[in-house]
């Protein structure tokens, strides 16, 4: 275990994690001054990035107050958080009491390039855990990809609970080549494509239907 020092961590809900080019100044951004770091291998460090896992208490005890943050009024303690690394990439978690991950951060590009340089000096160290929950629908989305999906899905939500089947139809038939469905089955198969498949094809869609709502909005 290595103690790293004046880092930049943005900790957000552990159901998703941002590159640091991502990070909003809405964002949970912390100045670390201190948080131990391990080297990890390359499954855990996906497993801890990929879902919401439970590590084991013994480890917690091991970090327990050892990481620092600066405040107003001078610092602050985390009771559990922790670096973690496999020689290639960074992760930040904090984690409650009971070993469950709850927010998790990646480091400003030049702040984890340095702290590699240090990882070959930390033996490897296997963590026991358990993985509760995976999270894999949203990991590959930028966050704008995000946005675009959670807002495509309350449109179709929207239009399928007043029964707006013409744009539902519509929509279908923007992303999909095939029309012997049902209007029921249209709806299933888009509402859970978006949800587990966003890709470029929902990217068209959404900037389409910004364009109708800002048509609208200069009409009115």
């Amino acid at each position: 275990m290595l103690n790293v020092y004046d880092i930049i961590l943005n900790l957000l809900d552990s159901n998703r994690i941002y590159e640091f080019f991502e990070w909003s100044n809405k964002d949970n951004i912390e100045h670390i001054k201190k948080i131990p770091m391990v080297r990890v291998s390359s499954k855990f460090l996906k497993d801890i990035v990929k879902n919401n896992i439970t590590i084991d208490k013994e480890f917690l005890k091991k970090i327990y107050q050892k990481t620092e943050i600066y405040t107003d009024e001078g610092s602050d303690t985390i009771d559990y958080a922790c670096l973690f690394t496999n020689n290639i990439k960074v992760v930040a978690v904090e984690f409650n009491k009971e070993g469950k991950s709850l927010f998790k951060s990646y480091l400003l590009l030049d702040e984890e390039e340095e702290i590699l340089e240090l990882s070959d000096q930390i033996e490897l160290t296997n963590i026991d855990y358990k993985v509760i929950r995976k999270n894999n629908e949203v990991l590959f989305l930028t966050r704008e990809e995000e946005f675009r999906r959670n807002y495509l899905l309350k449109e179709l939500k929207y239009a399928y609970k007043k029964g707006l089947y013409e744009k539902i139809n519509y929509l279908y038939k923007e992303a999909f080549t095939k029309d012997n469905n049902t209007l029921e089955e249209k709806y299933q198969l888009m509402l859970a494509d978006i949800k587990d498949n966003y890709s470029k094809k929902y990217n068209n869609i959404y900037k389409i239907l910004k364009l109708t709502h800002s048509k609208k909005k200069t009409t009115n």
